[in-house]
């Protein structure tokens, strides 16, 4: 639906993403705070204390782990996370016959806009093969011409 970038934030560029999915909230929802689901369309395992300042643990490939404190959780609406001093707002909204979920991406470096929003990208299309019942092939990340489309149409204006 759409992509684009604030740059009002005191911590850093903002990330705004709204895609629509033709599964109701609960699905989607499910689909963000279960580990199994997750780690089926996010590019590592995911293990997850699901309540405010429980921890998200994400393993990459290779055994390289991560976490991210959960800052907020009002289910199936909201879920908000810091990972690596970046803060995550994802939410759902019911519209129709599915849902709108908005992902807002607080990025520490304005020069990674462009990288992380293509990331992103690739996640929602996992996101989708997912809610629809097939198998996410692979989770590889975003190719270069996806990262300078990006780059050129977040320094472009306000909406994509």
């Amino acid at each position: 639906m759409s992509t684009h970038v604030t740059f009002d934030d005191a911590d850093g560029p903002v990330l705004h993403f709204a895609r629509r999915y033709p599964h109701p909230v609960d699905r989607v929802w499910a689909a963000l705070t279960e580990p199994g689901q997750m780690s089926r369309w996010f590019p590592c395992e995911v293990e997850i204390d699901l309540r405010v300042g429980g921890v998200i643990t994400l393993t990459f490939p290779g055994g390289e782990q991560d976490t991210a404190e959960i800052t907020e959780l009002d289910p199936p609406a909201t879920l908000a996370f810091t990972w690596a001093g970046e803060r995550l707002r994802w939410t759902l909204q019911p519209e129709g016959d599915g849902c709108v979920l908005r992902l807002d991406n607080t990025v520490l470096d304005r020069d990674t806009t462009g990288g992380t929003a293509a990331g992103w990208d690739r996640c929602f299309e996992a996101l989708a093969t997912h809610l629809d019942g097939a198998d996410v092939s692979s989770h590889a990340g975003p190719d270069e011409a996806l990262i300078a489309h990006y780059r050129t149409v977040l320094s472009a204006g306000p909406d994509t």
